[in-house]
Parts: structure tokens; C-alpha cells; sequence
């Protein structure tokens, strides 16, 4: 199993010897959240995560040279506003960008589909793969509006 260490001896020989009141295994925006509610709360909390950077979910990485990619960051939109203001996130660097597109998916054949929050953009970029889809597409969207909003 591949391990990295990011502590020098003496300070890893420290961290061994400690008592944590806490141990938080994971280091995703999730563990994160529950380890600052910790230590808010007085507690010694460890985190230990097994890559070589936090974040989990939520990160964008440089996957191939010179193109970032999202791991699933669009899920940071699922975090409650109360934990972003109580945590006071945005004092500490958080910064919530909206993609617009919000999709662009690339096929084999050179092909791609673009999807956001244009309606129109969306219905022209389903008809480059089904003309009928594409003609559905708005009934559906106005279905799912009215169902789960």
C-alpha cells in the first residue's frame, strides 16, 4: 500500500506520542467539517488521510498535464450555508464558483455534449445527437422544475 509521510522525525515521533481526544479517518470535505465541529468544541482532533491532499470530493486536480478536472466539486453545492458561515469558510479561502456549463461531456468520435442552465444551448446541443430528444427535452425540464422544485 503506497504511504507518504509529510512530517519530519522529531515532529512525527511528536504526533505519535500525542492523546486525540478525536480521530477522523478521511480527509474529504466531510471529515473536515466533522474534525473543525471537533476542535470548535475543544477536542484534539487528528485527521488522517491516506492521499496526498484534503479535500476529497471537492478538490479539482491536474489529472493530465496543463487540464484541471473536478472530482466531483460540484458536490460542494450540497454543503449547507449554515456550516459555510459558522465555520466562517470564506475567511479561510473558500470560493464557490458556478459553472456555466455546468457539463461538457467528449465522445470518442470528436462529438461532445455541453450542458448548463441555457435551456436553449441545451436543446441545440441534445439535437447533435437525437432530433427527437432534443424536441422532449423542454417538457422534461419543465416537468422536473415542477416536481422537484
Amino acid at each position: 500500500m503506497w504511504r507518504r509521510g509529510f512530517c519530519s522525525g522529531s515532529t512525527r515521533g511528536a504526533l505519535k506520542e500525542k492523546k486525540w481526544d478525536a480521530l477522523v479517518i478521511g480527509g474529504g470535505h466531510n471529515g473536515l467539517t466533522a474534525a473543525a465541529y471537533l476542535a470548535r468544541s475543544g477536542l484534539s482532533v487528528a485527521v488522517l488521510e491516506r492521499r496526498h491532499l484534503v479535500g476529497g470530493a471537492a478538490v479539482t486536480e491536474e489529472l493530465i498535464p496543463g487540464f484541471k478536472f473536478s472530482r466531483c466539486s460540484y458536490l460542494q453545492s450540497l454543503l449547507r450555508p449554515s456550516i459555510i458561515s459558522e465555520l466562517e469558510l470564506p475567511r479561510h479561502g473558500l470560493k464557490l464558483l458556478k459553472r456555466n456549463p455546468s457539463s461538457f461531456t467528449p465522445c470518442l468520435d470528436g462529438r461532445y455534449l455541453l450542458l448548463g442552465s441555457d435551456r436553449e444551448l441545451n436543446t441545440s446541443e441534445i439535437s447533435k445527437f437525437s432530433k427527437r430528444d432534443a424536441e422532449a427535452y423542454p417538457r422534461s425540464y419543465y416537468l422536473y422544475f415542477c416536481v422537484y422544485l
